[in-house]
């Protein structure tokens, strides 16, 4: 009895960490100066422990380095293999055709049809490390638009088209598009050099906060005046928008100038299309699902990072600052 309550003491305290292995520590490797100054200092006629006390090493090691030398005429180690591989390689083949074919595959799915072939286990594990050797790494999909084929077709002529414009074409451009600015929390990705402290989370809140959608349009010449959008835009709102923004903004460009927005319903209603053709607005012809094209884009992500400086709390002081923002003319 005596004896189990031991044996179940000593197992509490490895489980616990209590309990400490008084094992022998690895010795460093010697470096091949010092490994041919042993077998120089024992061609000379000195013994073990005299090169051991002079060199301030163990004899054991003395005698195992004279010794390799003595067998193989050399001071160097010999090759160390380690473990073979566990996949051949025709395995490595198949699991990077899988991976290729499909590349949302998990490890463990090709794990187990790797095994379902092969008949032996192999853990997901040694197969992102299969992946990992030929240069396959698991990371988060960017997020694109997506484009059909008619999508794609569209931008490649509008890249044709306007690859022969001059930069006086572009300089008569007025760009325009609508954004969100969220007041608590960036829509962005944004990186920390991590450590768990308070300075290192991006802290959130139940329903984003609130935010303000604001119109915008810009050119080469300057910006045009920012307008917020209260509630839902329609058709309606969206051409008072052009009366009372974009148009003093389009007569500032001269005769030549050209209004750009996206296929956005409400921008392509009969409403919209009937005051642009009363107000003679010579508008580009936009492809679908394009929003990188727009170089106002930049200008919004300049505008965000500006107000997430300023560490607004609400709505009001939200809308204040982009107000001050647009006004400075620092945009």
């Amino acid at each position: 009895m005596g004896s189990r309550c031991v044996k179940f003491g000593v197992i509490a305290l490895i489980l616990t960490g209590h309990w400490k292995f008084n094992m022998a520590p690895h010795s460093k490797e010697l470096s091949e100066d010092l490994k041919k100054r042993i077998v120089a200092l024992h061609k000379d006629g000195l013994g073990y422990k005299k090169i051991a006390k002079t060199l301030k090493l163990s004899c054991s090691t003395m005698v195992k380095t004279i010794q390799r030398f003595n067998r193989t005429g050399s001071t160097q180690n010999r090759p160390r293999h380690g473990r073979p591989k566990k996949l051949s390689a025709r395995a490595q083949r198949h699991i990077q055709r899988l991976s290729l074919g499909n590349r949302r595959t998990g490890a463990a799915s090709i794990a187990a049809e790797v095994e379902g072939v092969g008949g032996q286990p192999v853990s997901a594990l040694t197969i992102r490390r299969t992946l990992h050797q030929i240069g396959l790494h698991g990371c988060r999909p960017r997020r694109k638009p997506l484009l059909k084929m008619m999508h794609k077709k569209a931008r490649k002529q509008f890249a044709e088209d306007k690859q022969t414009k001059n930069m006086d074409y572009w300089n008569h451009v007025l760009w325009s598009d609508e954004t969100k600015i969220n007041l608590f929390g960036s829509v962005g990705v944004k990186r920390v050099w991590r450590e768990y402290k308070d300075k290192c989370v991006l802290p959130t809140v139940k329903h984003g906060g609130g935010s303000v959608m604001v119109w915008g349009c810009v050119s080469a010449a300057s910006t045009g005046e920012l307008q917020f959008i209260e509630g839902t835009m329609n058709a309606n709102m969206y051409c008072d928008i052009l009366k009372q923004s974009m148009f003093p903004s389009l007569r500032r460009l001269g005769r030549r100038a050209v209004f750009q927005h996206d296929n956005d319903p409400k921008h392509t209603s009969k409403t919209t299309t009937a005051l642009i053709k009363k107000l003679r607005v010579k508008v580009m012809d936009w492809p679908s699902m394009s929003p990188d094209l727009n170089p106002i884009e930049h200008l919004w992500g300049i505008l965000k990072r500006k107000v997430e400086e300023c560490k607004v709390s609400n709505i009001h002081q939200l809308r204040d600052v982009v107000m001050e923002e647009d006004s400075s003319g620092n945009l």
